[in-house]
């Protein structure tokens, strides 16, 4: 049995607008590489990161001087090869994951499994950044 509200309908809700008060944060990341599955996840991610204040891009490895945030795996030898031989990339925020232990001040670490959602985060934490209130959703006054 169906019961059908009596009286007045009520209108049709309004979607939420999306803020356009706060300017995103766009992090440019290279990923070299992972695993066919691992990079899935972390263009995922990437895509997922569109609509939020902090704005993930994935730059090609021929254009790697233009990524805020390097994220390198560790376990791939070719991957190790080239870090070797980037001299200035120890002056870049640079993720290892399963890469060898770092010296304090070094680079970020990370072991797999690696939850990949919280990329956002950790490069977040990598660079420095501090989420502001602005950057919250608000609650509707509803």
């Amino acid at each position: 049995m169906i019961i059908l509200p009596l009286g007045e309908e009520l209108p049709p809700a309004t979607p939420a607008r999306p803020r356009t008060d706060v300017k995103p944060t766009i992090v440019k990341l290279l990923a070299l590489g992972f695993s066919p599955s691992e990079r899935k996840l972390i263009q995922g991610v990437v895509a997922l990161s569109q609509r939020r204040s902090l704005r993930v891009e994935l730059v090609e490895a021929e254009t790697w001087t233009l990524a805020d945030v390097i994220l390198l795996d560790g376990a791939d030898a070719k991957v190790a090869a080239w870090a070797a031989g980037q001299p200035s990339l120890s002056r870049r925020t640079v993720i290892w994951v399963d890469g060898l232990d770092a010296a304090a001040g070094g680079p970020t670490q990370l072991r797999r499994p690696v939850q990949w959602p919280t990329l956002p985060a950790l490069l977040q934490r990598a660079l420095g950044l501090e989420i502001s209130d602005s950057s919250r959703q608000q609650l509707s006054a509803h």
